[in-house]
């Protein structure tokens, strides 16, 4: 890019000193504050320091520029014709896919492979990104590329194979047919999701845990311009910016999100000025030529390596094909039907196609043979990917859940120290964090000299540092997605969504990506999602007025979700017991914390609670009171409900036994049969609304496995199927009562 080109991009006003070169243009910015400080615009700020913000900016903008041109200048001939050798294996796949999508040959059993794929043509020059960072490796920088990316991805691996085989559903890369997109942890490529900024937000998460254990890493994150419509992309780039991160986010304006044009995702004219508002350098290049992008990728590995924090590069190119093959025709026309792609872009960028550009560059010779053996290797690539195996369903036991890797507590006697709910939460943080220091607390207010919404987590920003003690922006979908990815990064991270009402904003992370990716690509996740939830207390001598957006009980969310652990502690002792063996576990685990049992709200509710190192065993649940007539099946405050009917049914010669599930996923099944088989009756009761809650799956297994042994139907006792309520009145209506319990057991036992 020309000097004029720049500032016309940069800051037209100093186009009259271009003549001067650099010189004269860094003497033109430095005029820009501070000087004389001015008048004040508010108590802390001069108007000369606010001068100053856009001095420095154009300072660095124009460093920047120059030390681009140097770096596209030191290119050399074996770089070049490596990003010449993947943009063009990229193209030649590509048309590959085209014909076997048109062919519909692969087949198993009958059924075609579905061929998604999704169109790189025109974009190619993106392998130019990869080619001065240290690739290949899982310890080495990372990528996440999308689905236009397949160059960057084969100048990364230099695997065509991997790509047929993905796309096919064949056996043989991370996914093994589960997924149809590209990548691999081992060589350092995240495997993209369909919800754009899933790979975003996890690698964010990466770069946290790089900047937790001091690795000299660089994490390239891409997206669409279309992308970055996503509340969920602003949240993870906010959170890289404001950590400083090793992050490049790349942004490639190809003029189409499926078909939704640009002009209509956003009245910026350029991407990049958007990274103004993350206080970060934006910097917009011509992306199909492939020096350009290699030298703003480099010149943004720079900066993050020397700790100035995340680069926001735009590349304008041109998608030159449909969003996937089946889209080709709808986007060009066809049989007299006009495409929705815009004629005079089409001719614009079709003269502008990043191979041809890079061919003049390159030479004819070396060009031409890079063109041959690029159309040779696709061809062998559909070859042995045809010669592969189709995946066995059966082969994966639990394709969900990774399996256990850390030893448990030593045993043997421990002291003991009574403490109230909250209080054994944060012991079994202490403890943790003391033992692993791989262990680490993020959250809004949770550091700082707050301590947590409800001061759970005071005191741990004094003894572990602001890095482990990590306040946060207010961004669920940030603060679950550096989760995951500082889970992958080799972390084991603790997540607080400051009220479980507010997880629903992080939903995209912890279900889409967390939740997935051992199934996926079969990785373990190690994270605890504590989620501070409902409004009971168990007793009702107290309400604690949350009202719709404070008190919800979300657990049926998430136990529904294949790849999540729910765990629901009602004692201190479990509540440190569970927490403790949900930061061994290496699956993402849903920490639901009953904040009515808080002591705060429920101070007569302190025990002896063991110090050091002990566990509650995830998947087992405890029976809290023997019984004979009905099995009450609960968790979380409402064994506190449970048990006070037990006391209120007792003297009318009903006995109710109270079996605290402690877990919901894994659940104790076993448990919950024997004690069903014994009484031969069942309640369940539950905070959440009725309908579709764990109610409902506890009485399908029972009705599946335990039909003959029912006297009487299965019983739920729970919340209307409605929000919580604010006013008092209201409050007390809503939530399940010990009288609700004694009613239906009364009417259960009058069948």
């Amino acid at each position: 890019m020309e000097l004029r080109q720049f500032l016309a991009l940069e800051c037209p006003l100093l186009l009259p000193h271009a003549g001067g070169g650099r010189p004269e243009l860094r003497k033109a910015i430095e005029q820009f504050g501070p000087g004389d400080p001015g008048p004040m615009l508010w108590p802390g700020m001069s108007a000369g320091e606010a001068a100053g913000w856009t001095r420095d900016a154009l300072l660095e903008a124009l460093d920047g520029y120059y030390r681009r041109e140097e770096i596209r200048e030191s290119i050399s001939a074996d770089e070049r014709r490596s990003i010449f050798g993947a943009m063009t294996l990229a193209r030649e796949l590509d048309l590959e896919l085209k014909r076997l999508f048109m062919e519909k040959k692969e087949s198993w059993n009958g059924y075609p492979s579905p061929q998604k794929g999704f169109r790189s043509l025109g974009q190619e020059a993106c392998a130019a990104l990869g080619v001065r960072l240290r690739r290949g490796r899982e310890d080495g920088d990372a990528i996440g590329p999308m689905i236009r990316d397949l160059a960057l991805f084969l100048l990364w691996t230099d695997d065509p194979v991997h790509v047929v085989l993905a796309q096919m559903g064949k056996k043989g890369t991370a996914v093994d047919g589960r997924d149809l997109h590209i990548g691999d942890l081992a060589r350092g490529v995240v495997p993209p999701t369909a919800p754009l900024a899933g790979s975003t937000q996890t690698l964010v998460g990466m770069a946290y845990a790089a900047k937790l254990r001091r690795e000299d890493r660089v994490f390239l994150s891409l997206i669409g311009e279309g992308g970055t419509s996503l509340g969920e992309w602003h949240e993870a780039v906010n959170f890289g910016s404001v950590q400083k991160l090793n992050l490049i986010f790349v942004v490639e304006n190809n003029r189409w999100a499926l078909g939704t044009h640009s002009t209509e995702q956003s009245a910026v004219r350029r991407f990049a000025s958007k990274a103004a508002g993350y206080g970060i350098p934006g910097v917009t290049v011509f992306g199909n030529d492939p020096d350009e992008v290699a030298a703003a990728a480099t010149w943004a590995a720079e900066r993050a390596r020397a700790g100035k924090g995340p680069t926001l590069l735009e590349l304008m190119t041109y998608r030159r094909a449909g969003h996937a093959h089946h889209d080709d025709d709808r986007f060009h026309g066809a049989e007299g039907m006009k495409g929705y792609e815009v004629e005079e872009e089409r001719r614009a960028w079709e003269a502008a196609d990043p191979i041809a550009l890079y061919r003049a560059r390159l030479g004819e010779r070396v060009a031409a043979e890079e063109e041959t053996r690029a159309r040779e290797r696709a061809r062998e690539a559909v070859r042995a990917a045809e010669r592969a195996p189709w995946p066995d369903p059966g082969e994966r036991r639990d394709p969900c859940f990774a399996p256990r890797e850390s030893a448990g507590p030593a045993g043997g006697a421990l002291p003991t120290r009574t403490m109230s709910y909250d209080e054994a939460v944060r012991q079994a943080l202490v403890e943790a964090m003391e033992r692993d220091p791989r262990v680490f607390v993020l959250g809004e207010d949770v550091g700082g000299r707050y301590g947590g919404a409800f001061g759970v987590t005071r005191g741990l920003v004094r003894q572990f540092g602001p890095a482990r003690c990590l306040n946060t922006p207010i961004s669920e979908g940030a603060i679950l997605g550096c989760a995951t990815g500082a889970a992958l990064g080799g972390m084991r991270p603790v997540a607080e969504i400051q009220f479980a009402d507010f997880v629903a904003c992080g939903f995209n992370a912890l279900v889409n990506t967390a939740a997935k990716v051992r199934w996926r690509w079969g990785r373990p996740v190690p994270m605890v999602v504590r989620l501070p939830y409902g409004g009971a207390t168990g007793t009702l001598e107290k309400l604690l007025g949350g009202g719709p957006y404070h008190s919800q009980c979300p657990e049926a969310w998430f136990v529904r979700t294949p790849g999540l652990k729910v765990v629901a502690p009602s004692t201190p002792g479990d509540a440190k017991g569970l927490l403790t063996a949900a930061l061994r576990d290496d699956n993402p685990v849903i920490y639901l914390e009953a904040k009515g049992l808080y002591g705060i709200f429920r101070p007569d509710l302190r025990e002896a609670v063991p110090v050091g190192d002990f566990e509650v065993p995830l998947g087992k649940g405890k029976v809290r009171r023997e019984g004979r007539d009905i099995t009450l099946l609960t968790y979380g405050a409402m064994v506190y409900t449970a048990l006070a009917a037990a006391e209120l049914l007792e003297p009318d010669g009903i006995s109710l036994e109270v079996v605290d599930l402690r877990s919901l996923v894994p659940l104790d099944e076993d448990l919950v049969l024997a004690s069903v088989s014994k009484t031969h009756r069942a309640i369940v009761l539950h905070e959440d609304s009725k309908r579709g809650g764990v109610g409902a799956e506890i009485a399908a297994i029972l009705a599946e496995k335990l039909i003959w042994e029912l006297d009487g139907p299965i019983v739920r006792v729970a919340a209307p199927d409605e929000p919580a309520p604010y006013s008092p009145p209201l409050e007390y209506a809503y939530l399940p009562k010990p009288q609700d319990v004694v009613r239906a057991a009364r009417a259960l036992l009058e069948r």
